[in-house]
């Protein structure tokens, strides 16, 4: 089963609309606008990508990071009692410690990992905005 996009179906579609009105507008080159069009949907097509999959990785992240500390913690609960003394009551201050130094690691990490595909698709947007007003005075110029 083939999968179309439908938002570039409705482009297509407008297109065939609006050529109607080539030549009939001086100075609207319907050509260059539908190029410009197209440059937008294609820069938000893929700045959505890069959105999309750093999300997924932020997801997948997550996911190992819970299943380490599960595994942590089941390997903790098995060690917990041993010992003998002071030992006994210095092991879950020092597991609290651990899980409190490893939380704020991961979470340093997560927004790190989120942060960089954020700037990523925004410098995709920002690309796309730079071109276009760079295409916008070129044709201003003519």
């Amino acid at each position: 089963m083939s999968q179309t996009n439908p938002f570039a179906d409705a482009f297509e579609n407008w297109t065939k609309g609006f050529s109607q009105f080539s030549g009939a507008v001086p100075g609207l080159n319907v050509d260059s606008l539908m190029k410009v069009g197209q440059a937008n949907i294609a820069a938000l097509t893929e700045a959505n990508r890069v959105a999309f999959e750093g999300l997924q990785a932020v997801a997948k992240r997550q996911q190992e990071m819970a299943a380490a500390a599960l595994s942590d913690f089941q390997e903790t609960a098995k060690t917990i009692g041993a010992g003998k003394g002071a030992e006994v009551f210095a092991k879950p201050v020092e597991l609290a410690r651990d899980t409190f130094e490893k939380s704020i690691a991961n979470m340093k990490e997560l927004a790190e990992l989120a942060g960089k595909s954020q700037t990523e698709a925004w410098g995709i947007i920002g690309r796309r905005v730079q071109e276009s007003i760079s295409e916008v005075q070129a044709s201003a110029k003519k």
